[in-house]
């Protein structure tokens, strides 16, 4: 369907940012392969699964609890900052068609907000190098409201300062637990093809309103 159709009814829309607008993949499976080396172990095969959707803090927590990390919660996030800064800064990209979106949608008027589990130091180097920063009315990170994915309050907070009720609101995301929780909540979705997502595709797709193959190519209607 063509992108005017889609936004049939949608006042604003709310964007994720790893695996959703930029292509982060590689890195953070290199992060958590490096990270669990380093105690001796081998990166658990669900564990991308059972962080993706939690903040910084949670992540740290959950990984030093579950795996008996001897490091501090501190430690570790210092750690998985360390490492993925540079990336951000210097080497992530955008995925292709992603910026040619973001204008679309501007020029149709509509406003632009960020939902994002990542820190500032990270998501905002990052953006600016890609040329997207400048496109969103709003940034929010989980961290800074202590939530996560897995509860709606982000995209509650985000509809709210754009004035718009989450039926008007379309969120795009890229992760099973995301795309529920923004559909459990009253948002239209529209999902994003990720490899990392690959084995939750159509359990995604049964949740979402619209899904994009790729941003080169226009959305499905579901």
């Amino acid at each position: 369907m063509k992108l005017q159709e889609m936004l049939s009814g949608i006042k604003a829309c709310i964007f994720d940012m790893d695996g959703t607008l930029v292509d982060s993949l590689g890195m953070w499976s290199d992060i958590d392969r490096r990270f669990f080396e380093r105690y001796g172990m081998e990166t658990p095969a669900d564990y991308e699964k059972k962080i993706n959707h939690m903040s910084f803090l949670e992540m740290a927590q959950f990984t030093k609890e579950e795996y008996q990390i001897p490091d501090s919660v501190e430690t570790i996030m210092e750690l998985w900052t360390e490492w993925s800064k540079e990336e951000y800064e210097s080497e992530i990209q955008a995925k292709p068609g992603a910026q040619e979106l973001l204008q679309f949608l501007k020029e149709q008027g509509i406003p632009l907000s960020l939902a994002t589990t990542n820190r500032k130091e990270l998501y905002e180097p990052c953006l600016r190098r890609n040329h997207l920063y400048s496109y969103f009315d709003h940034i929010m990170n989980v961290n800074e409201i202590n939530s996560a994915k897995s509860e709606p309050k982000i995209y509650q907070l985000l509809a709210a300062k754009m004035n718009v009720k989450p039926e008007e609101t379309l969120v795009f995301e890229d992760i099973l637990i995301a795309v529920n929780t923004a559909h459990q909540a009253g948002f239209k979705v529209a999902a994003v093809y990720d490899k990392r997502n690959e084995r939750d595709q159509q359990k995604i797709k049964t949740l979402s309103d619209f899904y994009f193959k790729s941003f080169l190519e226009e959305p499905e209607k579901l």
